[in-house]
C-alpha cells in the first residue's frame, strides 16, 4: 500500500501540452511573433474604410517575442509593448493601406502580405506577414501575426533589376548549368569575358562561389527576369 506521504505525480493535460508548445514556439521562433489587441474592439459591421481607421487608432501591441523586438532595433519587448500601429506601420505607404484592406476583406486573415515599417533608428524595413484575427460577439478583439524580415532580399531584387542585359544572360545561363564556353557562344563574347562577368555578379550579389551565386539568383527569381 502506498504511503500517504508519497508525492502525487503531476497531471499533464492536453491543454498543458499545447500551452507548452505555444510558449516554445513563441519565444524561440526565428520569425517575429506578435499579438495586437484593442482598447476598443472593432465592430465588424463597419464599412471597410472605417474598420481600417478604427484599427489604426485603437489597436496596440500587447505581446511579442524577442525576434520581433530585434527587427525594430530594440533589446527589450517593454520598449514596444503598448505601441500603436502608426508607430511601426508606415501608413503613408499606399501598399500598407491596400494590404490592411486585404486583411479586413478576407475575413481577418492574410498570408504573405507585405508591409513597410520603420525601426527605432528610422530605417525602412520590408516584412512578409501571416495575420489572423480573432472575432468575438461581432467584434475583432485581437490579431496574431508572424512576420519575416525580407529587407535584404528586397534590396538584392532591386539590384537584380539594375543588371545589364549581358549580366542577366550570363547569370541565367550559369543557373541553367551551362559551361563558360556554352555561355560565351550564346552571349557572343569570349570565355574570359564570361569569367569576368561572373566575378562582377558575385561581387554585386554578395556571393563568394559560383554555387552561392546560383543559390542567390534562384532565390531572387532570376529566371523570371526579362532580358
Amino acid at each position: 500500500m502506498a504511503s500517504n506521504n508519497a508525492k502525487e505525480k503531476p497531471q499533464f493535460t492536453t491543454r498543458n501540452k499545447y500551452e507548452e508548445y505555444f510558449q516554445l514556439f513563441f519565444h524561440q521562433s526565428n520569425a517575429g511573433v506578435w499579438l495586437a489587441e484593442f482598447d476598443e474592439p472593432l465592430p465588424i459591421n463597419l464599412p471597410i474604410e472605417m474598420q481600417a481607421e478604427h484599427l489604426l487608432k485603437h489597436a496596440y501591441l500587447s505581446d511579442c517575442n524577442l525576434t520581433f523586438v530585434k527587427m525594430y532595433d530594440y533589446e527589450d519587448s517593454q520598449n514596444l509593448i503598448n505601441a500603436r500601429f502608426p508607430q511601426l506601420f508606415d501608413n503613408g505607404e499606399p501598399s500598407n493601406l491596400e494590404n490592411l484592406s486585404v486583411f479586413l476583406l478576407n475575413g481577418y486573415r492574410a498570408h504573405d502580405i507585405g508591409t513597410i515599417e520603420i525601426t527605432r533608428n528610422g530605417q525602412k524595413k520590408y516584412f512578409l506577414n501571416d495575420v489572423v484575427g480573432v472575432v468575438e460577439d461581432g467584434h475583432l478583439v485581437r490579431v496574431w501575426g508572424i512576420q519575416k524580415d525580407i529587407t535584404s532580399e528586397k534590396a538584392q531584387k532591386e539590384i537584380l533589376k539594375q543588371l545589364t542585359s549581358e549580366q542577366v544572360k550570363v547569370l541565367k545561363s550559369t543557373v541553367e548549368g551551362k559551361t563558360m564556353k556554352e555561355i560565351a557562344s550564346e552571349v557572343g563574347v569570349s570565355p574570359k569575358t564570361v569569367e569576368s562577368v561572373r566575378s562582377q555578379l558575385k561581387s554585386i550579389l554578395g556571393a563568394t562561389t559560383i554555387a552561392q551565386l546560383i543559390g542567390i539568383a534562384i532565390q531572387l527569381g532570376i529566371q523570371a527576369l526579362e532580358i
